[in-house]
């Protein structure tokens, strides 16, 4: 009897998935549109036509993607070109972001190739060839660029580098001097995690800086407990504080977003905490203004990674990760892109015509205006110096 109780609810659960998954593709097989890469650095189709159209609308577009592929950084230069933005708001620490801008701003191409040489493996997600060249486009067509993320783990030595620079304290400098150095010695490690760090982070704090040291310091000390503890809502109350911070920067601007998927929904972030997505969404719903918000997701091919070691890794549409966007991912039948309106999925979960029990998925549809699903990913590669 238990037998026959236990095969009878997996028939059950395994018909309700499937009748879900079959009612979501239906939906989104009446709202999907195409478009596919030109020649010239752009696209064409429906698709980006309706893109095009919603962001000219939108004060704030937000792009929630997968890191290391060379398509997004494409499809983001292609909608920047026929929009300006005011603010390029990206998912690098602010200190390591205006370095990096000013670098490009103020350096000779000589200059900046040496810098590139020396702190390029401290540039975070911008240490990858597109994602600079990105980068490097919207710092020289005077776009603002904020970033808004805790100073990551390799970042520290491009951060203490320009400390010393900045600092007047003669002690400072040289604690300043022996991190770098330290750091650079034992790149194959993590500086910031060991006791000479902290210590040292320590020693420092208890100096007489400017006020400018000391934040960069504090927001070092924050960062390594981001890391240490695996804090994730400390994490994005800092992101959103920054975010807070530079207000008069972006309130009533053009602004483009570009972070992890993660963190761009419009309302519950897909991590169960409200985000950036949600703060964006606020304000500019406050000024009687639109956000627009767009998920891309690769449905095969390979993306990059942060290790050199091991620069690819493959898109496998069956992973756990990726197994929620099935009825999606049934019709993508070629190479071109596909553009998922999802306001009328929302609408029938809202009218309770529709039943999405994975909350992942749920989040997504109730959090973004698109989903574009790219059928073919390819992995982003490291910058090359000459």
């Amino acid at each position: 009897m238990k037998l026959f109780k236990l095969l009878f609810l997996t028939i059950f659960s395994t018909n309700l998935i499937f009748a879900q998954e079959s009612e979501i593709q239906k939906l989104a097989s009446e709202n999907v549109t195409t478009f596919e890469t030109t020649n010239d650095k752009t696209f064409t189709g429906n698709g980006w036509n309706k893109i095009l159209e919603s962001a000219n609308k939108s004060n704030s577009v937000l792009i929630g993607e997968d890191h290391f592929t060379n398509e997004i950084p494409y499809f983001i230069n292609a909608l920047s070109s026929k929009n300006h933005f005011d603010n390029f708001i990206c998912e690098i620490d602010p200190f390591s972001a205006k370095t990096i801008e000013s670098k490009i701003k103020n350096l000779s191409d000589k200059e900046l190739n040496e810098f590139i040489k020396s702190y390029g493996d401290n540039f975070s997600f911008f240490e990858l060839k597109p994602e600079f060249e990105l980068f490097e486009k919207f710092a020289k067509s005077k776009t603002n660029i904020i970033g808004l993320d805790q100073i990551s783990l390799i970042a520290d030595r491009l951060t203490i580098s320009e400390l010393k620079k900045l600092s007047k304290n003669e002690k400072a400098k040289s604690i300043y001097s022996t991190m770098e150095e330290t750091s650079k010695k034992n790149s194959s490690d993590i500086y910031m995690f060991t006791d000479d760090f902290q210590n040292k982070l320590t020693e420092l704090l208890a100096l007489d800086l400017s006020e400018k040291e000391m934040e960069q310091l504090q927001a070092l000390k924050l960062s390594r407990e981001i890391y240490l503890e695996s804090k994730h809502h400390l994490r994005v109350q800092w992101m959103k504080n920054q975010l807070a911070k530079e207000l008069p920067n972006w309130k009533g601007k053009k602004n483009l977003f570009k972070f992890g998927a993660v963190h761009m929904a419009s309302g519950e972030s897909l991590l169960e905490i409200y985000d950036i997505g949600n703060f964006v969404n606020n304000i500019e719903d406050s000024e009687f203004r639109k956000s627009l918000h767009i998920l891309i997701v690769g449905k095969s091919g390979y993306s990059g990674t942060p290790d050199k070691s091991n620069p690819t890794q493959i898109i496998d549409e069956n992973s756990e990760y990726l197994k929620m966007y099935k009825p999606f991912f049934n019709l993508v039948k070629d190479e071109e892109w596909h553009l998922f309106d999802l306001s009328p999925l929302k609408k029938a979960i809202s009218e309770n015509n529709l039943v999405v029990d994975d909350i992942t998925l749920s989040r997504i549809i109730k959090g973004y205006d698109y989903l574009i699903i790219v059928p073919t990913i390819t992995p982003a590669k490291f910058i090359k110096t000459n």
